[in-house]
C-alpha cells in the first residue's frame, strides 16, 4: 500500500512540472484592468511570467526602439510563445504582428 502512495506522489509531482516547464502566461493592461493570459509554451523553461511591451492600450513602439532588457524579454516571450528563435528586429516584428488584439 505505500509503494502506491509514494507512486502516486511521485506521478502527481511530474504531472506539476510538466505543467509547470508548458504553461506560460503574461499580464495584460486594459481599460485599466489587468488581464492574465496563460498560453502553452513551445519549449519547456520553468519561467512561468513572461513580458510582453505590446500588451497595453499605451504607444506602440517600433521593436527596433524598445531597451534592450524590454527587447530581450519580448525575445524569450515570442520564443516560448510562438516559437520564434530569432531575435533580429524583422522578426519580431512579425512576432508582434501576431499577438492577439485582445490582449
Amino acid at each position: 500500500m505505500k509503494a502506491g502512495k509514494c507512486l502516486a506522489a511521485v506521478a502527481c509531482a511530474a504531472c506539476v512540472m510538466l505543467a509547470i516547464a508548458y504553461t506560460g502566461y503574461v499580464h495584460s493592461y486594459l481599460d485599466h484592468e489587468v488581464q492574465t493570459t496563460f498560453f502553452l509554451k513551445r519549449y519547456p523553461t520553468l519561467q512561468l511570467q513572461f513580458y510582453d511591451p505590446y500588451a497595453n492600450e499605451g504607444d506602440d513602439a517600433p521593436v527596433d526602439r524598445l531597451p534592450p532588457l524590454d527587447r530581450s524579454r519580448f525575445a524569450d516571450y515570442c520564443k516560448y510563445r510562438f516559437g520564434i528563435t530569432d531575435p533580429s528586429t524583422e522578426i519580431l516584428e512579425a512576432c508582434k504582428a501576431k499577438i492577439p488584439t485582445y490582449l
